[in-house]
């Protein structure tokens, strides 16, 4: 099994570099070409000297912060193969599964983890308790409880674990926060100019971005959302969440990931997948960079059939793999396999079951947990026995395996595949081992014994004043609920139309979207003052809806725009109540301060009409 000091970030050998060069300007002797009395120091010596071992101290937090937020440590390693190496086959074959169960009703699952030795399970929609205000959280949180206790004084604690990405992928509803799509942040972050695409000459006015400062330069408003995101969940019990989205999408062509991708720039989905996934770890839950090779890019939906993905390894590596390229590079716990076919590293077979897809992930880095896409999808159960599949997938190289469609099967598939050598048991104890601890490492983080995670000191708290605007950011988002709204009034975008103009000086007429959407921007509308019901034609798009009207306004995805013939188009990435919020004060003449993540017909990345 590979040392979690194998693979270091770079930002952290940087850290320690400039630790050494520190602490030997604190240590070392007099200048010889100086003048004066060395055992008289200048007032300004000591001024120099209190501010390198300052900034010391600030260097030697953040690489322990960063080190611990990147997942597994030695000593988690360790203790994890001395667990392993004490497991039965039937305890190894159990421990790198995680099952889903069909109900609120958690006994069931209870007892399967307890006779399968299961490493965990999954909250799906079904199992989540609705009361009238909508998740019964006193409910879920005791069910919860017991998933955890489950399999008694057992030291490596089941994963409770869950898809919450925000947007169209939340499984866990009010009263927790309702987050905007993950879209959002790359509206509303890092990287909207960009110098090397070509901008239609009739465009070129309108091609002004937002001032630098008005962006999300670093990253820090998607850490932010993601640390209270996780917070709420790890509050309710979950220790897991398979979020954030890595995928590059390629736009209007992308049927599945859409605005659950941060955008269409390789470089900026990056940086915001990694700071999703660190605000997730400073929540207290393991996150997982979904889905690698990149679903952004193929044109079919893997939960119904099994996508082709007919890129050249050269072209997969500066785009779809860029961002799995640097969570590999900085550490992060967890990356899942998607199932897509990729013929450049094996033919006519998914990735999650191939062992190329595996070893070039590994290749790129990464020697954390690689957990398979759910089992159950349709790219996987169409071609291949649900038992043998968990077996393959094992075989090539996963270490946990998500939702296989039958749970005792898969289980029993494994254990006989080891007996019969069909599987060595080396490659299942490796795979328990990463599993074991992924969960050791997550319980310190979530109990705040670690540098990182609950309780711990924030990186804006570290940066010094270089970097006062961050923290001046962060102490506005003092609250997960400030935090959302702060994202949703950074990312709507006018995508045509006049800037600041005032569309909604005689009324607004809502069509298009759900009841809940029309009620929301109803609400929204009547306390910004607008009246409703006469006016200007609103339309809400949803995926695929037709985008008429004064004012088309996509919902969730901005390509839906590219056919629109609105005179005035907004994107909205959200249908929260503050996404509706800050659409009703730009109809009433406010500044929309987003830019497109993605390609609009023929307007580019990064475009605003403000």
């Amino acid at each position: 099994m590979s040392s979690a000091g194998s693979s270091r970030p770079r930002r952290l050998v940087a850290a320690v570099l400039l630790s050494s060069l520190l602490l030997s300007s604190c240590a070392g002797g007099a200048d010889p070409d100086a003048s004066g009395d060395p055992s008289e120091p200048s007032e300004q010596s000591a001024e120099d000297a209190a501010a390198e071992a300052e900034e010391q101290r600030r260097a030697e937090v953040e690489q322990a912060q960063e080190a611990a937020l990147a997942g597994p440590a030695e000593e988690h390693q360790e203790r994890a193969a001395e667990i392993v190496a004490e497991y039965s086959l039937s305890e190894l074959a159990g421990s790198v599964l995680v099952g889903e169960y069909a109900t609120p009703d958690a006994s069931g699952m209870v007892a399967l983890i307890e006779e399968l030795h299961l490493g965990g399970a999954i909250i799906m929609g079904a199992n989540v308790p609705v009361a009238e205000g909508g998740v019964d959280t006193q409910e879920l949180a005791a069910a919860l409880s017991t998933l955890g206790e489950a399999g008694g004084e057992r030291e490596v604690p089941p994963m409770i674990s869950v898809d919450q990405e925000g947007g169209l992928v939340t499984r866990v509803g009010a009263p927790l926060t309702e987050w905007p799509t993950p879209m959002a942040y790359g509206a509303a972050g890092p990287g909207q100019d960009d110098p090397e695409q070509e901008q239609p000459e009739a465009e070129q006015p309108e091609q002004e971005q937002p001032e630098a400062d008005a962006q999300d330069d670093d990253g820090a408003l998607t850490r932010t959302g993601h640390r209270f995101l996780a917070a709420e969940l790890a509050d309710l019990g979950f220790t897991t969440s398979f979020a954030p989205n890595g995928d590059v999408t390629v736009g209007a062509s992308d049927p599945t990931i859409g605005s659950r991708s941060f955008g269409s720039d390789a470089e900026a989905v990056a940086e915001l997948t990694m700071e999703g996934i660190r605000g997730l770890a400073e929540g207290g839950l393991a996150g997982s960079v979904k889905h690698f090779p990149g679903h952004g890019s193929v044109t079919e939906d893997s939960h119904q059939t099994l996508p082709v993905q007919g890129a050249s390894l050269e072209e997969l590596r500066a785009r779809d793999w860029a961002p799995f390229a640097e969570a590999a590079e900085a550490g992060v716990p967890m990356i899942m396999m998607g199932h897509i076919e990729v013929p450049a590293l094996e033919a006519d077979v998914p990735s999650s079951l191939s062992a190329a897809a595996y070893t070039e992930l590994r290749e790129l880095g990464h020697d954390g947990v690689v957990v398979t896409d759910a089992l159950n999808m349709g790219a996987i159960v169409q071609g291949y026995g649900g038992d043998q599949a968990a077996v393959t997938a094992l075989s090539a190289g996963a270490d946990l395996l998500l939702m296989p469609a039958d749970l005792r099967g898969a289980h029993t598939g494994i254990v006989t595949a080891v007996e019969s050598g069909e599987l060595d048991r080396s490659r299942l104890e490796e795979a328990a081992e990463r599993v074991a601890a992924l969960q050791l490492w997550q319980a310190e983080l979530a109990d705040g014994e670690l540098a990182a995670g609950p309780g711990a000191q924030l990186p804006e708290q570290l940066r010094g004043e270089d970097a006062q605007g961050d923290a001046d950011q962060e102490s506005e988002s003092g609250s997960a609920e400030e935090t959302a709204a702060e994202l949703s009034e950074s990312a709507v975008t006018l995508v045509a139309g006049e800037c600041e103009a005032d569309l909604a000086d005689a009324g607004i007429a809502i069509l298009g979207g759900s009841d809940q959407d029309r009620a929301r921007l109803t609400s929204a509308a009547e306390a910004a003052g607008l009246t409703v019901g006469t006016g200007a034609v609103v339309n809400l798009v949803g995926e695929s809806s037709a985008a008429g009207g004064d004012v088309a306004v996509a919902l969730d995805r901005p390509e839906v725009l590219a056919d629109a013939d609105a005179p005035t188009q907004i994107a909205l990435y959200g249908r929260t109540q503050e996404s509706f919020q800050a659409l009703a004060a730009v109809l009433a003449g406010a500044q929309a301060p987003g830019a497109l993540p993605v390609k609009v017909g023929e307007l580019p990345r990064g475009h605003s009409a403000c």
